[in-house]
């Protein structure tokens, strides 16, 4: 199913509720603490016994100790957000390993390129002939096809190649780079716009987070042996949930070029192209004005 921005799981209020307790770590310590207990034979009561024996001073003075922690440990981690969506996206990868994924990724890929190309022939020789199953099948696969780079840059991993179509698709379109173009790109866009694509970019370094936290959580190991499955679990819901954050951000990233591209073009004081066919080559030369600059004498500004 294609994403849905309206409906999105990431904005709802009770997901942003659990996202800001697993996010901050509060989960990991209170599944620890309760791991640590289970371990040495200690119920709640015991937990309670301890609060009601000390002395109000103390568990304030430690309860602010701990939340002060907590939050330092968060920040440091919260450094290693975007580490952790390059490592998921293919990059830092051993050699060897990155290129079984890669070729296993490409199988995949040429397994949905093939069943796509079925399902196309069916519909052109057979109008009307394809069910509602095969529809959304084919609409889906529309959907996923167009967000799958080249092979020559294809990446390890679904996220990788996923972001990587995405920042080559303003390329293929229009002939902007979006590594050059997108900085100068981002400050004249409307505040709305950068609104939407800044809650996008942070959902995904969420998401990352919350893998990380999920990778962690197998230190609870010792204690109970249901760390694995947990961290386990965890990590895969939050790459699921990272594939998502991810082509809802590459949807509004691509929004934003289609509606907006041609402020670059006035801000720069570029002809705007005349038709859909000089558009590409007037954003590669206006990509190359902007990385490299001219001194061309005919070149003329408006």
């Amino acid at each position: 199913m294609i994403p849905d921005l309206s409906e999105d799981w990431i904005n709802s209020p009770i997901n942003k509720g659990i996202t800001i307790l697993i996010k901050s770590g509060i989960v990991f310590w209170l599944a620890g603490l309760i791991a640590w207990l289970y371990h040495h034979g200690y119920g709640a009561t015991f937990l309670i016994e301890l609060i009601n024996s000390t002395s109000k001073s103390v568990l304030i003075i430690t309860i602010i100790s701990i939340i002060i922690g907590i939050t330092i440990i968060a920040s440091f981690l919260s450094r290693f957000d975007k580490l952790v969506i390059r490592i998921l996206e293919g990059y830092y990868w051993i050699p060897w390993l990155a290129n079984i994924w890669t070729k296993w990724q490409n199988k995949r890929i040429e397994l949905k390129q093939q069943r796509f190309q079925e399902l196309g022939i069916k519909k052109i020789r057979q109008p009307n002939s394809l069910n509602r199953t095969e529809l959304a099948e084919y609409a889906y696969l529309d959907w996923q096809l167009m967000y799958i780079p080249k092979p020559e840059q294809r990446l390890p991993t679904k996220l990788g190649n996923l972001l990587r179509a995405i920042e080559s698709r303003p390329g293929e379109k229009y002939g902007l780079n979006i590594f050059i173009c997108w900085p100068r790109f981002w400050l004249i866009l409307p505040e709305s716009v950068k609104t939407e694509l800044t809650t996008a970019r942070e959902n995904i370094e969420t998401t990352a987070r919350i893998w990380l936290w999920g990778l962690l959580f197998i230190l609870w190991t010792p204690y109970t042996y249901w760390a694995i499955a947990i961290s386990l679990t965890s990590m895969i819901l939050a790459y699921r949930w990272m594939l998502q954050a991810a082509g809802i951000y590459g949807q509004l990233m691509e929004s934003s070029i289609d509606l907006h591209r041609h402020l670059l073009y006035k801000q720069l004081r570029w002809e705007l192209p005349n038709n859909a066919a000089e558009e590409k080559q007037q954003g590669e030369k206006l990509t190359a004005y902007i990385w490299r600059g001219s001194e061309d004498e005919n070149l003329k500004l408006i």
